[in-house]
């Protein structure tokens, strides 16, 4: 293994150790836990399905540190599974063409690795749902030590989307309107008892996010939050709103038993 990827195991192990109660953004979900590295039988498998090779520092992680688990996110897939994963097409004015899904960021968002073009190798986040679409990271390198150092530092991931885009915020901003307009008061001028009141109404799993059709997700599938909704999330939680109050999402398809994935669009 080569002194990167042996210093970057290293800091996973001291992250696992650092929050034994998982409460990291998507740590309940990898659990610090790393796949074994990827044989080149495996990885020229996957190459084969995809039609392209890997990108040079994706094939490296892959072959030297794990084939999926701990990583951004909700941790990265299995990718010496090539009968569960498949390309995605890129957005429109996006300099690739294809891209493979590495991660959800949540609420339906995907880290994907661009397979070609200008961009090849870059990492970028696939949420055009809400039409965001871009390069977060210039390859698998920095993506994923991007990662172990905010969390080592005690920060949050990245938002990679502009806070109250997702539908968390619209639908919870719904929501206090009606309770508002029930006690007469203007918009944003709930007190603090009537809000504290207003959002422990919402008991477990209260608030469903769910997805539309993507490369992962069947629409109407429960997702699990953004960080930018994980953030929203823990900022009401002050006031009143349970942490649980979100339901849990399901895994992405590579990450399901049963059978092999749908064609990605």
């Amino acid at each position: 293994m080569s002194e990167l990827w042996d210093t970057a195991r290293a800091a996973v192990s001291a992250l696992a150790a650092g929050d034994p109660r998982l409460r990291r953004f998507g740590a309940s979900h990898h659990r610090y836990a790393l796949a074994p590295p990827a044989s080149r039988d495996a990885i020229a498998a996957l190459e084969a399905r995809l039609g392209a090779a890997l990108p040079d520092e994706l094939a490296g992680f892959v072959r030297e540190l794990g084939a999926g688990g701990a990583g951004p996110g909700y941790g990265i897939v299995p990718v010496d599974r090539p009968d569960r994963l498949d390309r995605v097409t890129a957005p429109p004015g996006a300099p690739w063409s294809s891209g493979l899904p590495l991660a959800h960021l949540g609420c339906g968002y995907l880290a994907v690795v661009a397979l070609d073009g200008a961009a090849r190798g870059e990492i970028w986040i696939d949420a055009r749902a809400v039409g965001v679409a871009r390069a977060i990271a210039p390859g698998m390198t920095a993506f994923y030590l991007d990662w172990i150092d905010r969390l080592a530092h005690g920060r949050w991931p990245e938002s990679q989307v502009p806070p109250g885009t997702c539908a968390l915020a619209a639908a919870l901003s719904s929501y206090l309107g009606r309770c508002e307009a029930e006690h007469g008061s203007a918009p944003g001028t709930l007190s603090d008892g009537a809000l504290r009141a207003a959002l422990a109404r919402l008991g477990p799993g209260a608030i469903a996010i769910t997805a539309d059709a993507s490369a992962w997700f069947d629409d109407g599938d429960r997702l699990d939050p953004c960080i930018a909704c994980a953030r929203l999330i823990e900022s009401l939680g002050s006031q009143g709103l349970r942490s649980d109050a979100v339901a849990p999402g399901i895994p992405p398809r590579p990450l399901r038993r049963g059978g092999p994935d749908r064609a990605a669009p």
